[in-house]
């Protein structure tokens, strides 16, 4: 049984180096092309600076596989903690373009909010492997939701809303593993429904009914029940207030979500380019080099948010599926990772980094097609950029460590 279980995680794990190998090579040719016009010697270009980083991550993998789980659970806490003073710090450098996100020193920058996503990952994970608890209780998920809210709010205010979001959707899937019950779930994501619904009073009254009925079928106590009520009623009235706390080009992109029309010259005119360039690639592309969009500039940050849209342009559908396939396999060899492990803290983590990768690419594609706002997410192992890339490369090496062994240890 032990023999078979440790064969099942080694081909596990060499399934998953294959498809991030072919993930990697994929976005340093579309990196390639979108930036083929540049002058400038190789290793100073994007695919150049990109490769650098991709030894790096490598060697990070090399490095992090070695280090003894029972040492990365011991320091989980004091991580987090560690990862906190970092998120916290570029608000002593001067800001950049009016956020404060980047930690610069000398010709070197990178976003410690990135490294922060994994940080929160091991808490959260630590803190369900060691506490005991009953599934029904609500009390359990304290915690893990001031450990989520504190660097939430943090870089909530740096801002970038799109890691911010990160950090919570992450919470999710670590929850539904250690099996805390549904609805208690439930309650925790109806204050969130509530400020999103309460722009109209139709929506708002059917949730306020949906959220009665389920509290009522399983027959909450009174004055929990109440008071759950009221929480969300007060969330719901404050709606407009956290709207207008919203900055001017954050309430434009959600306009731009229902009618990207709306400002085809602003918020609207990234999603629009990048519809035309995916949908100008028809079923096979135009070919390397070829896509218009791309090499004439319209499409905006082509390089990094809209990298899908390079693929979509120039691989057309088939390659565009190709794409999928890989991140499909991605994340379902990475659940089955988590499944596999014996560790409930293994298992715990395993599952919150691959909620990383699955929200990431999600929502990343989701936007350069017009179903969510532009966020500023990158695509995991395609998408330019150092800081998102080796902390991409720490989630695998994470996973890898986590399944490098079935030994359990003393919790």
């Amino acid at each position: 049984m032990y023999r078979d279980n440790s064969k099942i995680i080694n081909k596990l794990t060499t399934k998953i180096f294959i498809v991030v190998f072919l993930l990697c090579g994929i976005g340093l040719v579309a990196i390639y092309s979108a930036s083929s016009n540049s002058e400038v010697p190789f290793f100073q270009r994007a695919v150049g600076r990109q490769i650098i980083w991709m030894v790096l991550g490598l060697l990070i993998v090399f490095i992090m596989y070695v280090i003894k789980k029972e040492f990365i659970f011991n320091v989980s806490y004091w991580l987090y903690g560690a990862g906190l003073i970092l998120v916290i710090l570029p608000y002593l450098f001067p800001s950049s373009g009016g956020a404060h996100r980047w930690l610069t020193m000398g010709g070197f920058s990178y976003q410690p909010s990135e490294i922060m996503k994994i940080l929160l990952v091991l808490a959260i994970a630590k803190y369900f492997t060691t506490t005991e608890f009953s599934h029904s209780e609500f009390k359990v998920l304290v915690i893990p939701l001031i450990l989520t809210i504190i660097p939430t709010l943090i870089v909530l205010n740096q801002p970038d809303l799109g890691t911010a979001m990160i950090y919570v959707l992450t919470l999710f899937p670590i929850m539904i593993w250690a099996k805390v019950d549904l609805v208690n779930i439930f309650i925790l994501v109806s204050p969130i429904i509530s400020i999103l619904t309460a722009f109209n009073f139709y929506t708002f009254f059917i949730w306020l009914i949906i959220i009665i009925g389920v509290l009522y079928l399983k027959k909450i106590k009174h004055w929990h029940f109440i008071l759950i009520i009221i929480i969300n009623l007060a969330l719901g009235t404050v709606s407009p207030y956290l709207w207008n706390n919203l900055r001017p080009y954050q309430q434009q992109r959600i306009i731009t979500l229902f009618d990207v029309k709306s400002d085809p010259q602003g918020a609207g005119y990234q999603v629009i380019q990048s519809q035309v360039a995916i949908g100008s690639g028809g079923a096979f592309g135009k070919g390397f080099c070829q896509g218009k969009q791309t090499h004439l500039k319209f499409l905006p940050e082509q390089k990094t948010d809209f990298i899908f849209s390079v693929i979509g342009e120039e691989w057309g559908f088939v390659g565009v599926s190709f794409v999928l396939l890989l991140y499909f396999l991605l994340i379902y060899l990475s659940i089955k990772a988590a499944y596999r492990v014996r560790e409930q803290f293994n298992s715990l983590v395993i599952i919150g980094l691959t909620g990383i990768l699955f929200f990431h690419t999600v929502i990343n594609i989701a936007m350069t097609v017009g179903l969510m706002p532009v966020t500023g997410l990158p695509l995991p192992f395609l998408s330019y950029g150092g800081s998102f890339l080796t902390s991409c490369f720490i989630i695998i090496a994470l996973i890898f460590n986590m399944n490098r062994e079935l030994e359990e240890f003393d919790l």
